[in-house]
């Protein structure tokens, strides 16, 4: 049986979960082209960036390399539980299928502020061009990086800018809409060695975003925030807020279609792991964040 360290060296040995994958959504393998990129970009984007299985994977493995989850388990937890993954298993599955499909790519590690390494995505090479896809910010569409020309990209909740700094040899992400425009992320367009990756990727289990429950779903018409008990509602013209008291567990459940259940296991999991990270020395500060990591 092959142990999840070596199938973590080999992003592209994860047939059973890519033939899952595009089973589920229909897809056909086509020869790697933009359209195609796209079309896999789509079907991709139905999967949420959540951080209960996450917490929940943290919980039953909070030392062991076991903790992180592979496509294989990413997929089946989708398929059954319409859960997803954060940006580390989003981005190692969605590049597995994209090395599956032919095409050339790699994942560059980001820096949010002064937080470096917490965020990732996947770097595309098509002909001559290199396109971001971004499934831990839910910003999926191919969006073209150009070391000379800023590129600005429209998605259902926000209008995404990328541009080149070339000062400082990185770039830089960028989300606004009517009223305001945030810097998100920056990053160096270098391919992240596996060992490195793997090394950020363990590091995010004992981060403060770990200390409160995370969803967020792409819709056709915007997109669907909830940390802990807060509720946000995204789209190009603004943002709706709200605060969730006795309804949490029904309103969550009927946005997400996840069981009740997993919540109230997953808030269990999260106050152990606290406990445990107070025990072995790993504690960090609660933060609340707005970002996806």
């Amino acid at each position: 049986m092959t142990d999840t360290r070596t199938l973590l060296q080999q992003p592209y040995h994860h047939p059973q979960a890519v033939k899952h994958f595009l089973a589920h959504f229909g897809l056909v393998p086509r020869t790697p082209g933009l359209t195609f990129l796209e079309n896999i970009l789509s079907r991709f984007s139905a999967l949420p960036y959540e951080n209960l299985s996450k917490i929940l994977k943290l919980n039953r493995h909070f030392l062991s390399l076991e903790r992180i989850r592979l496509p294989e388990e990413v997929m089946e937890d989708f398929a059954r539980h319409h859960l997803g993954g954060t940006c580390f298993s989003l981005s190692y599955f969605l590049q597995s299928i994209l090395m599956q499909m032919g095409y050339n790519s790699h994942i560059v590690m980001a820096d949010m502020g002064a937080r470096q390494n917490v965020h990732c995505a996947v770097v595309v090479q098509l002909t001559e061009k290199k396109y971001l896809a971004d499934p831990g910010y839910l910003l999926m569409q191919a969006m073209e990086l150009h070391p000379d020309k800023s590129r600005l990209y429209r998605t259902p909740h926000t209008g995404v800018e990328v541009k080149f700094d070339r000062s400082r040899e990185f770039y830089q992400l960028y989300t606004f809409d009517r009223q305001t425009i945030q810097l998100r992320y920056t990053f160096c367009d270098r391919p992240t060695p596996i060992g490195e990756f793997t090394g950020h990727w363990l590091a995010s289990f004992y981060q403060g975003t770990m200390h409160g429950i995370c969803l967020t779903q792409l819709r056709p018409d915007g997109l669907v925030y909830v940390h802990d008990n807060y509720l946000q509602v995204a789209t190009p013209q603004g943002k709706r807020k709200k605060r969730l008291q006795d309804d949490y567990y029904d309103v969550v459940s009927q946005l997400f279609a996840i069981e009740p259940e997993l919540l109230e296991r997953a808030q269990l999991a999260m106050a152990e792991n606290m406990e445990l990270e107070q025990i072995h020395g790993l504690f960090r500060p609660k933060t609340v964040s707005t970002t996806n990591q």
